[in-house]
């Protein structure tokens, strides 16, 4: 295929002169952001946005849906999640701004595609917080029971479960740096007892029969694995995967210090997964297995209690005391994060552009972080349970990441770009990314789908509103130009639904489905793709991309 558009020039030749465009990427707003970040903070970052309640709660939760097959659902994420790194940093270092990720699509693929994901990644945001806050509950629950009910949190959880918010939102109000500082304490802490509760279980109470006992390698069914992708929190504890680009307006050198900083702390947070995934398969007593098999498995605190069965009291009060810095760490750095993700939505207009304010003192988007704050609470009381959040957080995350690959497909082709390209290889890795995408949107199930879809839907009248409002930034143009990813949506929900995942009818068998999801996906991107390439070719993208 033979694009229209002429991939910019490479005469930026030295680092430095690379490195000084990049960072005058972006408004006024954006230059006030403080750029104080090196490549060892930002991926201490991602790896804590990594290793929040996910390492507490994930490998139980794959162990009960896959078995011992959850091994391989580690890998396949970890497959998707590299390759949507890719995306994410070729993104960061070319255009290093707060909030990118609903930015950049807005830029590269219309205001319609603007808004509706910033809608979702608003959604990704509402969720993600009040997750670990859950997390750290429902392990602060075996200290004080009446925390956590049959259903999830109880009141006197709620209430403080809203306090612990209302803390770290604080704290983050006073900027990046203090951000980073405390970040880097707790991530010391947080590589030292995971890695060591591997090596206790691994060395005390590994029992490889355990794999015969469940039923062998595959008991589970390759549906179970493929659904425990996003069901068990495998997408979720990835998902920092973002930190790093989403941090780029606030990064020294972006081209040097975003990719280092996402695929070290991806690299370190994968092996710590596979690690804590095998020990418990391992772990996990014989005669309980034996009695109620992987689906009959319940811990309220996985780790702690496997710890306590195997005489290892002192590893369970270390493991309690984690599980509030862990959830606690990925919380403190996700409340920074989001607030930088909805100062984009001002800028990209989902929201009024009052929401895109910087603190002139502290450098920090202070009215978004207030708002996120607020809606995260609501969610809290809505969802309440660990696992519910994560569920719903994992296809929001899936949702997001495909509107990325389409954005990174088409990057080297704007002509506003002043920068060379970083990635590599992108006519595949774009496309590759998406079809994962969609087809871990679908193996989410339907009951995750259509939740999904309905809350997608709102985007919509959002974007008529602001269209009212914003006449000359959301051109009538835009609504043809973004048309794919809405079809692609209800495109998802109606193959979820005659689908066999998660309560579809079943009318097409896998992995059938699973086969047409993957073509429908991969027509889509090509769709989107040549339609972000048409918007870049129009005036309205020329008018309107400095207000992004």
């Amino acid at each position: 295929m033979t694009d229209q558009l002429p991939a910019p020039e490479s005469g930026i030749a030295g680092t430095e002169e690379v490195a000084q465009a990049e960072l005058e990427f972006g408004n006024e707003q954006d230059r006030k952001f403080q750029r104080r970040l090196g490549w060892p903070t930002l991926a201490a970052m991602t790896f804590s946005g990594m290793v929040g309640s996910g390492w507490l709660f994930a490998s139980f939760y794959a162990a009960k849906d896959a078995g011992p097959m959850s091994l391989v659902a580690w890998c396949i994420a970890m497959v998707a999640t590299v390759l949507v790194g890719i995306t994410f940093v070729e993104l960061g270092v070319t255009r290093p701004i707060a909030g990118g990720n609903v930015r950049w699509p807005s830029v590269l693929s219309g205001p319609a595609v603007g808004v509706m994901i910033g809608w979702v990644v608003f959604l990704q945001t509402a969720v993600g917080t009040p997750s670990e806050a859950s997390g750290l509950l429902q392990y602060a629950s075996y200290w004080w029971p009446a925390l956590i009910g049959k259903s999830g949190l109880t009141g006197l959880g709620l209430v403080i479960a809203t306090l612990v918010l209302l803390v770290f939102a604080a704290i983050n109000y006073f900027g990046v740096v203090l951000l980073a500082t405390v970040n880097n304490l707790i991530t010391i802490f947080k590589v030292v007892v995971p890695f060591l509760t591997v090596i206790l279980l691994l060395a005390t109470g590994f029992d490889s029969s355990n794999i015969a006992t469940g039923g062998g390698w595959g008991a589970m069914g390759t549906g179970s694995m493929l659904t425990a992708i996003t069901a068990a929190g495998m997408i979720y504890a990835f998902g920092g995967i973002q930190t790093s680009s989403i941090m780029a307006g606030e990064t020294r050198n972006p081209r040097r210090d975003v990719p280092l900083g996402t695929f070290i702390g991806l690299g370190l947070a994968f092996v710590l997964y596979m690690l804590l995934q095998t020990s418990f398969i391992g772990a996990v007593p014989h005669d309980m297995l034996a009695s109620v098999g992987w689906h009959g498995l319940n811990f309220d605190s996985p780790f702690a209690d496997i710890a306590v069965l195997l005489n290892l009291g002192w590893l369970s009060t270390l493991l309690l005391v984690d599980s509030v810095v862990s959830p606690g760490g990925a919380m403190f750095l996700g409340t920074g994060t989001a607030a930088r993700n909805t100062y984009g939505l001002g800028q990209n207009h989902t929201f009024p552009d009052w929401v895109a304010k910087v603190h002139p003192k502290y450098g920090i988007p202070a009215i978004a972080l207030g708002i996120n704050t607020a809606v995260s609470i609501l969610f809290l009381f809505i969802f309440q349970s660990w696992q519910g959040l994560v569920q719903a957080l994992g296809m929001f995350f899936a949702v997001g990441y495909a509107v990325i690959a389409v954005a990174a497909g088409v990057s080297r082709f704007d002509p506003r770009l002043k920068v060379k390209p970083w990635a590599k290889g992108l006519s595949w890795i774009a496309p590759a990314s998406f079809v994962l995408s969609g087809l871990i949107m679908f193996w989410a199930g339907w009951s995750e789908v259509r939740m999904a879809v309905l809350l997608f839907l709102i985007s919509v009248p959002i974007y008529a509103f602001q269209m009212t409002r914003h006449k000359d930034l959301m051109p009538a143009r835009s609504i043809k130009v973004g048309l794919w990813f809405l079809v692609f949506m209800l495109v998802i929900g109606l193959l979820s639904w005659i689908g066999s995942f998660g309560g579809g009818a079943n009318w097409i068998h896998a992995p059938y489905d699973s086969i047409l999801v993957g073509i429908v996906s991969l027509a889509v991107y090509f769709w989107g793709r040549q339609s972000s390439l048409a918007w870049l070719r129009s005036e309205e993208a020329a008018d309107t991309a400095h207000r992004y």
